[in-house]
């Protein structure tokens, strides 16, 4: 081997090192200058209240066509619900280091009715939250209206989002999907939520100034997996109807959640929904068509004691 190509050999070893020390000091550089990684979990105490104010607003549109005289189905709303809800924490403990929390709701307008109405009761929904987050309703769903059920349903999935949060913890700019079947009843089978959640960033708490609160952005669609031709449920089938139809949506939900606490300090939600559905005897002898949209906004925020009367 010759001197001048020994020379060309070294130059390219040596280049190869100094691109191999400085993508290593790059990548030392970036994993230094990451924040660690949190997993703000709920820290309760046994017999501890949060108090929440809940809102809502839900436009529910129906067209029907039907060759029935006398059909009950789903109904127009156009509602603005404003909510007051006290967390009182019953039971809080912990099992293979993640929480688990037994917990009564009560909940009460927020608004006086209006003249001739007689004041509406407050309701109360006993839940537990298990160490994935799941949630389980004891009592006192059926108690609520559709419309009070649904702001109900997500102020409490807000509540538990910490929960199912990645057991390793989380830092600023992680993203993740999950894919969750859609568990409201519906006509059409086969409808799951494909999610895509979000470490936005850290920042000041809503209504909290002095503590820190971790900003997710969780972005979901609605898509059906069944054939539009046949989409019937089994409950349908054994009623000797048949349902054929598309459904689907988007949500954008934003959660603040506190560092120091791990308690859902605001949350917003936007959705829409469309669903086009026909429902008919096995054998075709009656039917029903509905197109249906749905558009809502909800949001919930962490406020003072509301005083609440536990009745």
């Amino acid at each position: 081997m010759n001197i001048e190509r020994i020379l060309r050999i070294g130059k390219r070893v040596l280049a190869a090192s100094l691109w191999t020390a400085i993508a290593w000091g790059l990548v030392r550089g970036a994993g230094a200058g990451g924040e660690e990684r949190v997993l703000p979990l709920p820290k309760l105490q046994n017999g501890e209240s949060l108090h929440y104010e809940a809102r809502a607003r839900i436009d529910r549109n129906i067209a029907t066509k039907s060759n029935v005289a006398s059909m009950v189905g789903p109904r127009q709303v156009r509602r603005d619900l404003a909510t007051g809800l006290r967390l009182d924490v019953q039971e809080m403990r912990w099992e293979d280091n993640r929480p688990l929390l037994s917990g009564e709701s009560v909940i009460v307008p927020l608004e006086a009715p209006e003249a001739g109405e007689a004041p509406a009761k407050s309701v109360k929904v006993h839940f537990t939250v298990s160490g994935n987050g799941d949630i389980r309703v004891i009592d006192g769903a059926d108690d609520l209206d559709p419309e009070q059920n649904l702001t109900w349903q997500f102020w409490v999935a807000r509540f538990a989002f910490a929960w199912t949060l990645p057991a390793g913890g989380v830092r600023p700019g992680d993203k993740w999907k999950s894919v969750e079947p859609e568990k409201a009843p519906s006509p059409i089978t086969g409808l799951l939520w494909e999610r895509e959640i979000s470490y936005v960033q850290n920042d000041k708490c809503p209504v909290l100034a002095d503590e820190l609160c971790a900003i997710f952005l969780t972005s979901s669609t609605l898509r059906q997996k069944s054939n539009p031709k046949d989409t019937t449920p089994e409950d349908y089938r054994l009623r000797e109807l048949k349902t054929s139809g598309t459904a689907n949506g988007t949500n954008e939900t934003v959660s603040y959640v506190s560092l120091k606490t791990g308690v859902i300090v605001r949350a917003t939600e936007d959705l829409q929904q469309n669903m086009d559905v026909s429902i008919e005897k096995a054998d075709g002898s009656n039917h029903i068509h509905y197109t249906i949209t749905v558009k809502s906004h909800l949001e919930t925020t962490l406020r003072a004691p509301l005083n609440l009367s536990a009745d």
